[in-house]
């Protein structure tokens, strides 16, 4: 059987970004697993010790490339041979010599000219939407990466239906050229629904009552505020609220100081005892406490796509999130989802307080998932007809 190469280059990962880390991770995954007869990924990284731990196949190559190490010698280098030439002379020869035939998740410079189409990723438009949260130098340089995508390349690859309406209205794309890859974790099921795993991770967090699930990096924009004026609205106003579990990274990159001065506000409150911060902790604990929440809760003033709105739904929990595009594509249908507006502390805490009625008589700290292993199912068909599409609409030679 001819087999057809095809490339997701992916670049910039970090322990910053750990939802790009997931969602490039279960893509490859996701296409393993799918086992697309005469397909095969190459994944071009700088850092591929974000997959190493994922089984080998022969579906499957990783290749660890200096050369996509922002500012390193090899980077340096092919950049400047690039700048001389007008094209991504040293990448264009690695995908040559690995015969791949298409390129998705990043655009190569010259590529489409020599027969290769390119198809760029753009996980949001957030630099549009929140510029205050960016330097304008880097605003200016969003702008003109996104410009010289939808310019220049064969198509481009968003993570939702708001994203797509965004490089419409925004930057006056073509829909044609546009393509929508939702994204839907495949989750283990079987060690969530363990009562001694549940029990073990209970005690390892003092989780001792009921509670909603907050697994959100303290980023400005997650907007964590809005939950603790809602808790001391009702702490203020004598109403019952459920226990906050908040998870995720500490540290926002671009606002040092941001959380150091958040935590300081939850003690000033006195909110210390109904707001718990346990940072980061192992993936399963994570999933663990997503799986026997009451609700999961997400109050972020912007997401290009949630993933763990997308992991609380294929476990059947109840949904609370902001009043954002990508949150209504999301919970679009679901009974169980309720929005609040970003900065309506009242409705959250109304919304909190009907959990923590419905449970009032319910001493149980756990309650269990319902899985609903289908929505990965539909992400993966999705994928494989999205590759699909890119070998007929593009025209990829076999």
């Amino acid at each position: 059987m001819t087999v057809l190469n095809i490339a997701i280059a992916v670049d910039g990962l970090s322990e910053h970004w750990l939802g790009g880390v997931n969602y490039f991770r279960n893509l490859v995954t996701v296409f393993d697993a799918a086992a697309e007869p005469g397909l095969r990924l190459h994944v071009l990284t700088d850092e591929p010790g974000f997959f190493n731990d994922l089984h080998p196949s022969p579906r499957v190559v990783v290749h660890g490339l200096g050369m996509l190490k922002r500012k390193s010698l090899a980077w340096v280098l092919r950049k400047a041979l690039m700048l001389a030439t007008g094209r991504d002379t040293q990448l264009l020869a690695h995908l040559k010599h690995h015969d791949v035939r298409a390129v998705l998740f990043k655009y190569v410079e010259g590529a489409s000219a020599v027969g290769i189409p390119t198809m760029p990723w753009i996980p949001d438009f957030q630099f549009k939407h929140l510029p205050e949260l960016f330097p304008p130098s880097v605003v200016t340089a969003l702008q003109k990466k996104a410009q010289l995508y939808i310019r220049n390349a064969d198509g481009l690859i968003l993570s939702s239906q708001a994203a797509c309406d965004d490089a419409v209205s925004l930057f006056g794309a073509d829909r044609r050229k546009l393509h929508v890859l939702r994204f839907a974790p495949k989750v283990n099921f079987e060690p969530l629904q363990s009562a001694s795993l549940r029990d073990e991770v209970f005690a390892r967090h003092g989780i001792a009552r009921p509670y909603v699930f907050l697994p959100n990096q303290y980023w400005q924009h997650k907007n964590h505020q809005v939950v603790v004026r809602a808790l001391k609205l009702l702490r203020d106003e004598g109403r019952p609220a459920p226990l906050i579990v908040s998870t995720g990274k500490t540290e926002d990159p671009r606002t040092p100081a941001y959380f150091t001065e958040f935590e300081a506000g939850v003690r000033a409150q006195g909110l210390t005892a109904d707001y718990r911060i346990l940072g980061v902790i192992p993936r399963q604990d994570m999933l663990v406490l997503l799986a026997h929440s009451l609700a999961v809760l997400n109050p972020s003033r912007f997401k290009g796509w949630s993933t763990t709105v997308e992991e609380a739904k294929s476990l059947g929990k109840p949904l609370l999130v902001s009043n954002i595009a990508v949150h209504r594509e999301q919970v679009a249908g679901r009974g169980d989802a309720l929005c609040f507006g970003t900065d309506d502390a009242s409705a959250l805490a109304a919304q909190l307080e009907g959990l923590a009625r419905r449970h009032a008589s319910d001493a149980a700290t756990s309650h269990p998932p319902w899985p609903d292993p289908s929505l990965h199912t539909v992400f993966m068909t999705q994928n494989i007809a999205f590759l699909r599409t890119v070998v007929s609409a593009h025209k990829v030679a076999v």
